[in-house]
C-alpha cells in the first residue's frame, strides 16, 4: 500500500513488503525477491535503515523494529491507505451494473473472431500463475506458489 503513495522506489518496496510480515524475520535474499528489487540494490540502503533503527539484525536475519517512531508512523499511513482501498472496493458494491440475459451474452460472445482460441488463451494464463521451487535438488523436494 505504501507504494501506491509514495512511488515505486526500492526503500519503499522493502518497507512495504516487511510492514506486510512485520513478525517475521528475513534474509537479505528473501529481502530482495519479496520486494521484487535486486540483491545489489538492497545492499545500498539495508544499512541506512539499521542506522536510522527501522530495522533490527537478528543474527544474519533482518526484522522490523517495533520500537522505532518511523515504524509506527509507517503502520499508521498503511493502515490508513488500506482504510481508503475498502472504502473505494465498499462504493463498488454500491454501483449499478448492466445486467445481460443469456441471449445478449451469446451474442456477445459470437462476435469474438474464431482466430481466438479462448481456451489456448485460459491455458496460458493459468500457466504463468504456478511457479515451482526446489527447496533440495538432490531430494526433489518442492511446492507450488499461486500467484
Amino acid at each position: 500500500m505504501l507504494r501506491d503513495m509514495l512511488g515505486n522506489h526500492p526503500q519503499i518496496k522493502v518497507l512495504d513488503y516487511m510492514l506486510s510480515c512485520p513478525f517475521h524475520e528475513f534474509t537479505k535474499q528473501q529481502l530482495a525477491v519479496g520486494s521484487e528489487i535486486s540483491r545489489s540494490t538492497l545492499d545500498k540502503f539495508i544499512d541506512d535503515f539499521l542506522e536510522y533503527e527501522l530495522l533490527i539484525k537478528v543474527n544474519s536475519k533482518y526484522a522490523v523494529n517495533s520500537k522505532s517512531e518511523f515504524i509506527e508512523d509507517f503502520f499508521n499511513i498503511s493502515n490508513k491507505l488500506v482504510k481508503i482501498e475498502i472504502e473505494k472496493q465498499e462504493s463498488l458494491g454500491e454501483q449499478d451494473y448492466d445486467e445481460f440475459n443469456d441471449a445478449e451474452l451469446d451474442e456477445f460472445f459470437d462476435e469474438i473472431p474464431d482466430s481466438v482460441d479462448l481456451d489456448r488463451l485460459e491455458f496460458e494464463i493459468e500457466s504463468r500463475e504456478f511457479y515451482t521451487f526446489s527447496t533440495d535438488k538432490s531430494t526433489k523436494n518442492s511446492f507450488e506458489l499461486s500467484i
